[in-house]
Formats: structure tokens, sequence, C-alpha cells
């Protein structure tokens, strides 16, 4: 496993390589035309422009620069208190997409803050042996910088202060079996949001049932748009059963089941 890691980030690190002896001219060229490699090269020098050239790089797939886009994502939604909540709300959910692609791909920043993320439950569900995960695999990665190694074995010892025995036997074991790729649908955790989404009742009784989710009412079939973390989401009851429902989140995969939220 650790030699899939080492051929990746080499080959990486080879890249960057070619483009340190390159001069600006020929890296802006080489951006303009679209090799994403000298995309993410630009963006250290036009920090005025980085962004975009991130931007640019990641929608090619490059981890290095989905990795910092996540990032920069993440600070201006924590920093910047002019955007309106929807707008919050959207620029959280770019980054995060951004870094579980980075992270999963072995880059370290996307790594890095994949652990705080799980550590804190911010954006995700709170999971510390995912936490005590990123968190080793950042501080192993060969392409850590003073920002990232340093942070993911801080988040990787927080998380052990909360864990016992077996989440740090697990955690260990999916580190053993992490290997660099591109990620499927069941590697995309659910934002933190969807926990919000509760049921608070159930009345009636065979097809006649209906469910209160979010002071909504819903029958078997209605699709309702709840505003939730500053954006409006819609859901439709699937199925209402005796003590739990089975909903479908737009741009969430797969359907959820909801149970009586407790008082």
């Amino acid at each position: 496993m650790k030699r899939w890691i080492i051929t990746l980030m080499f080959a990486a690190m080879g890249a960057s390589a070619q483009l340190t002896g390159q001069s600006l001219e020929q890296i802006k060229i080489a951006a303009d035309a679209g090799d994403p490699a000298a995309q993410d090269a630009l963006a250290v020098r036009d920090s005025a422009n980085a962004e975009i050239w991130y931007r640019k790089a990641a929608e090619q797939g490059y981890a290095h620069s989905e990795g910092q886009l996540g990032h920069r994502l993440l600070s201006s939604s924590r920093t910047n208190f002019g955007l309106k909540p929807a707008d919050r709300a959207a620029m959280r959910d770019e980054a995060l997409k951004w870094i579980v692609l980075a992270a999963n791909q072995g880059d370290a920043q996307g790594q890095a803050d994949m652990a705080l993320l799980c550590l804190n439950g911010e954006l995700v569900k709170q999971d510390y042996v995912e936490a005590y995960k990123w968190g080793e695999l950042c501080s192993e990665s060969l392409n850590f910088d003073v920002f990232s190694g340093p942070q993911g074995r801080s988040v990787r010892d927080a998380a052990i202060l909360k864990m016992n025995a077996d989440q740090i036997a697990e955690a260990r074991r999916r580190v053993a079996e992490f290997v660099p790729h591109q990620p499927n649908k069941s590697d995309l955790p659910d934002p933190a949001w969807v926990q919000k989404i509760k049921l608070h009742g159930i009345s009636g009784a065979g097809d006649h049932r209906l469910a209160i989710i979010n002071d909504e009412t819903f029958e078997k079939g209605d699709q309702t748009a709840l505003k939730i973390d500053g954006k409006s989401v819609k859901v439709t009851c699937l199925e209402i059963r005796e003590s739990s429902v089975s909903v479908a989140i737009d741009g969430i995969e797969g359907t959820h089941e909801l149970k009586m939220a407790e008082k």
C-alpha cells in the first residue's frame, strides 16, 4: 500500500520538478494552454488569481489544486462575514467536495482539512476514527508542508484522547488499507446539515399516516423544501412507518431513514 502512495507522490513531485526549471513565461503559456500542473504552479506565483488557477487545475482532477481550492473556500466561508447564508452554505458544500476529492487522492492539505472536519463534526458527521485516519495519513505524506503535516499529527493525537482501544485498532486498519484513488460515491460523507433533518412526529395509520419533519407535514410521496443552514433543501417522503420515515434528500445519494427525534 505504501508503495502506491510513494509512486503517486513522486509522480506529482516529478511534475512539479519539471516546472521548477521553467521560466514564468513558459509556465504561463502552458497554463493558458490548459496544463493542470502549470496552472497549479502559476497559482503559487499569481496570488491575486490563485483561486482561478487552482480551480482550472482542480476541474481537471489535479489533486494538489483540489486540496488548495477546498482549503481556500473553507477559509473564506469562515472569515467572509459579508456572505449571505445561502452563499456561505454553497461555498462550504463546494469546499467539502474538493477536500474529499483531494484527501482520497493522497493530497496532504485535503487530508489535513478532512481530519479536522471529522474531529470537530464540521460539515460532516463527527467521527474520531476518520479524524485519526486522515491525520495519520497526512503526517505520513511525502507532500505535506509546514502547515498540514503538524496539523495532521495534532488532530490524530486529539482524536486518540477520545477513542477506545477498538476504535484505535479500526483507525490503524483504515490507515494500513488506504490506497490513493479517485473517490466513488461511497467515499463521499453526508454533509453535517443532513443531521438537522429530523422526524418530530407520526400520526394516523396504514396508508393514511402523516409525518412531521422539521415542522412540515408530509404524506407519502410529498416533496417539500426545508430551510437548513440558510439553504433550501428538497426532501421527498418515500415511506412512513410506525416509528420511522424513509426520505430522499435532493443532492444526496441514496435514501435516509429518519427515526423519531429525542425530546
